[in-house]
């Protein structure tokens, strides 16, 4: 068990984790995503998965977002979503 140093957790020291960072992405005529344009070009080997997020439709900024897990040819794995109310691809984790 970790001992109790007395000491009152304030929000300042908290930080947000797995903030989603925008990321340049290359579609296809269908829209899926065909490579990254980070610093340079990683086309996508393949597309694991896919699923689609409708969150807070009640409120006044909805969430709407198509993921894909992905797959680069340099074997690297990642999650990237489509924003699909404001636009944008963003990389998540």
């Amino acid at each position: 068990m970790v001992e109790n140093t007395g000491k009152t957790v304030r929000t300042v020291t908290l930080k947000p984790v797995n903030q989603p960072e925008p990321e340049n992405v290359e579609e296809d005529a269908a829209g899926l995503p065909v490579a990254l344009r980070t610093k340079r070009r990683q086309p996508v080997k393949a597309i694991d998965d896919r699923w689609r997020l409708d969150d807070e439709w009640w409120r006044s900024e909805p969430i709407s977002r198509l993921y894909y897990a992905v797959r680069l040819t340099s074997g690297q794995k990642m999650v990237i979503y489509k924003d699909l109310i404001g636009g944008g691809w963003f990389r998540q984790g």
